[in-house]
């Protein structure tokens, strides 16, 4: 059995949820979704986390990554795009295997939309905060990451690719 404890990183809209989901049932290894988990553990409803200050949300993703990697090994989860803001995090993110999940800033626009958990600041100037924390997570993300891997348009081929690296672990 591994011990491997795999943690998604990348932007919002990235497919962390959905590559997380796709490897871990292949893999036969249990998975953590990232704000469904936040809501159980912590006994908030997803619109009361989309509805929290930035600062006291962040705290709480920042909570869930150092709790979930507490769990039984092997196991995959994605981690808030907003992990990599804090030192602590990237150290603890350095610890396990983390994958960089790379998409291109247009698909990140794309795919965020304003509505949900992490998305408050979007509502506004949402292009500008979301190239902003792009360009400012990038290199970070690059940092923590074990494997950077380029998504394509198919989730189904980037979710082999991940499989196929999780498996030479």
């Amino acid at each position: 059995m591994s011990s491997q404890r795999v943690v998604l990183i990348g932007p919002m809209g990235a497919g962390k949820s959905t590559l997380g989901k796709l490897a871990a049932a292949a893999l036969g290894w249990a998975y953590f979704d990232n704000d469904d988990e936040m809501t159980l553990r912590y006994h908030h409803s997803q619109s009361e986390l989309a509805a929290m200050p930035v600062a006291q949300l962040h705290g709480i993703e920042s909570q869930y990554l150092e709790d979930v990697l507490q769990e039984n090994a092997p196991l995959i989860t994605g981690a808030a795009a907003s992990v990599v803001d804090y030192p602590a995090n990237r150290e603890l993110l350095k610890s396990v295997t983390a994958i960089y999940l790379r998409i291109p800033i247009e698909a990140v626009i794309e795919r965020a939309g304003s509505a949900g958990v992490g998305r408050q600041a979007l509502a506004e100037n949402g292009t500008q905060i979301l190239t902003e924390r792009y360009e400012r997570r990038d290199p970070l993300y690059t940092e923590c990451a074990k494997l950077v891997l380029n998504l394509g348009r198919s989730p189904e081929k980037d979710a082999a690719k991940l499989i196929e690296f999780l498996n030479t672990l």
